[in-house]
């Protein structure tokens, strides 16, 4: 009789830029993807690549034969960053997403954070990759950058609190680090940004953030 075990392991591809390939490295990936027989992949919420069904065994040489075509992750940093394709690929962008969460991947603080963070970027006011439900909100209006923080999407939702409005590349950029390290001197151990915000509250943190 046929084995129709279904192998539950899986493997994510980090660092994939916002899930934004180039082909060639695309079909580079593919290869490798196919040389060990993946069963399936996904792309997930995050916009990363999953890899589904693989033996166990597998998934560390697999791993290693990516390294070279996926960043490194920055140590004490966010999670992920999820981007619409901004200004540069969508009629309604007003706003350079894409580049904007190269720089927040960017991110590093000299501890590592209190739990997973995950960030929401869009580069218009529709909101498509849905910022007020992640750790750190950004969205684009005609007046600059929106910072939102304190959201979450799981189950126990949180809409995010707005932090500032009207914010350059650069301003956004310094504000996000405030927030973060506000959120890890003062957050529980391994409590999520939302769960923090609840307890610490919207006007502590602009007071601790805003005022030079």
């Amino acid at each position: 009789m046929e084995n129709t075990t279904i192998k539950k392991t899986f493997s994510v591809v980090p660092s994939l830029n916002m899930g934004l390939f180039a082909p060639r490295d695309f079909q580079i990936i593919l290869n490798i993807i196919n040389k060990y027989n993946v069963p399936k992949t996904k792309i997930t919420g995050a916009q990363r690549l999953a890899l589904l069904g693989m033996d166990k065994d597998e998934i560390p040489k697999l791993q290693k034969e990516l390294q070279g075509y996926v960043r490194p992750q920055v140590q004490n940093g966010v999670h992920y960053v999820q981007s619409c394709p901004g200004i540069k690929w969508c009629k309604y962008g007003i706003a350079d997403s894409m580049a904007l969460g190269e720089k927040i991947e960017k991110i590093s603080l000299d501890e590592p954070l209190k739990a997973k963070v995950k960030v929401g970027i869009a580069g218009c006011r529709m909101c498509c990759t849905e910022p007020y439900v992640r750790d750190i909100g950004v969205f684009a209006s005609k007046s600059g950058w929106s910072l939102i923080f304190g959201g979450n999407g799981g189950g126990n939702p949180r809409l995010g609190n707005i932090v500032a409005k009207n914010l350059s590349d650069d301003s956004i950029i310094t504000l996000i680090k405030k927030c973060l390290t506000v959120y890890q001197a003062k957050a529980h151990p391994a409590s999520r940004t939302a769960r923090f915000m609840e307890r610490f509250g919207i006007e502590a943190l602009q007071q601790l953030v805003l005022n030079p």
